[in-house]
């Protein structure tokens, strides 16, 4: 398996594919645990042929772009993958490992996008210059949206 795959994602796939197999053995009676070890182990293949494939290189990209000494970030993104992998078989499916692959790029963009979020209001909570901006922009928003009332309002007296 791709080592950066691997270390990114492929290692759950393959304890959840475990796990799941640990089920099959508790719970012979359903079948459900058979199938979800199966496609797991069918989707940790299928990564490890994706080795230098486009998906991995923008899942490298989605991780740079993360911040690393968001611990937060990371145990969420963690349980999140950790959820889906387990809902595999019983309430969602992926037809290929690209697929699989894709959420989970995905999901690093959300987190990408919230820390860049959560910065630009901490830039402006602290940065007076930004807070008297954001100020300035609101009283501006403020007075449109008065004008505008106003003048529906005399719209509607005709």
């Amino acid at each position: 398996m791709s080592e950066y795959l691997n270390q990114m994602i492929g290692f759950q796939v393959e304890g959840t594919a475990e796990w799941r197999r640990q089920k099959v053995r508790q719970f012979p009676d359903d079948t459900r645990n058979l199938k979800a070890a199966e496609e797991l182990e069918r989707l940790a293949a299928e990564i490890d042929a994706l080795s230098g494939s486009e998906i991995e290189k923008q899942i490298s990209v989605a991780h740079d772009a993360l911040n690393d000494h968001n611990d937060d970030a990371w145990i969420d993104i963690n349980e999140t993958v950790s959820a889906e992998l387990r809902g595999l078989g019983f309430h969602s499916s992926y037809a290929t490992a690209t697929e699989l692959l894709e959420f989970y790029r995905d999901l690093l963009h959300e987190k990408r996008d919230e820390q860049i979020e959560t910065s630009m209001r901490e830039q402006v909570e602290e940065d007076p210059a930004v807070r008297t901006a954001q100020a300035a922009l609101e009283k501006a928003q403020a007075e449109l949206k008065a004008a505008q009332d106003l003048a529906y309002v005399k719209l509607s007296r005709k």
